[in-house]
């Protein structure tokens, strides 16, 4: 299925050659990889960098249904440049979506978007050309390119009288719309608003309707305690 010779280091580039753009990198690295790990079957995607949070890549496509069959067409594959990663954890990233692309590309069909055709090409990358591609990334862990200035979370904690604790990140324009709802609830028990930079928020949508994440008692007793309330 794939090519098997091995990965070859990257050549430096001298002084004398012009700087590519993040841009014509992205594709250089397609290109790359698609000659050395796909024989060359997949025809350029749409390529471009993000600067998502929650994912370090994405391949995203649009489908259509005609006569009982689908057919994928418009594909696109993004690479986060917000976290401070090496080349070869980019390259990892984008190996990881390529995957996704040569699946769909091909018609092929998997148990789940991580199923068992995916594992099964990953380990094989990983094997024979000294990749290190995982199914998920932790991207709490990951320190950003640039250091941002804290951002301030407003947090609703509710304890819930089925002994249930939540945890949201409001959008502070929703505050009024929120609070009446929450005031024509039986089910809670007690709730209070709070203000806070953790980072224990910072992956947490900002919501306008009444949803939150639910955390075990033992987290929201400490997240609290480390909290501003406020209101």
């Amino acid at each position: 299925m794939f090519n098997q010779h091995k990965t070859e280091s990257s050549q430096q580039l001298s002084s004398t050659q012009p700087m590519m753009s993040e841009e014509e990198s992205l594709t250089t690295k397609f290109n790359k990889y698609n000659d050395l790990i796909f024989s060359s079957k997949l025809p350029i995607p749409r390529l471009k960098w993000s600067r998502g949070k929650t994912r370090l890549g994405q391949m995203a496509c649009k489908r259509k249904r005609s006569w009982g069959r689908t057919t994928f067409y418009d594909y696109t594959i993004s690479v986060s440049r917000y976290y401070n990663l090496t080349e070869e954890q980019i390259d990892d990233v984008l190996i990881h979506e390529m995957i996704h692309y040569f699946i769909a590309y091909t018609g092929q069909r998997d148990s789940s978007a991580h199923g068992t055709l995916f594992r099964s090409m990953m380990n094989d990358i990983n094997q024979r050309f000294g990749r290190n591609i995982t199914i998920s990334v932790r991207t709490r862990s990951i320190e950003p390119r640039v250091t941002e200035t804290p951002k301030t979370y407003l947090v609703l904690a509710l304890e819930m009288r089925n002994g249930k604790h939540y945890f949201s990140s409001v959008n502070p324009n929703a505050v009024r719309k929120i609070t009446l709802m929450l005031s024509r609830l039986s089910e809670i028990n007690t709730y209070r608003w709070y203000q806070t930079q953790d980072e224990f928020f910072r992956n947490m949508p900002r919501v306008r309707t009444l949803r939150g994440r639910p955390v075990t008692k033992t987290v929201y007793e400490e997240m609290i305690n480390k909290m501003t309330p406020i209101l």
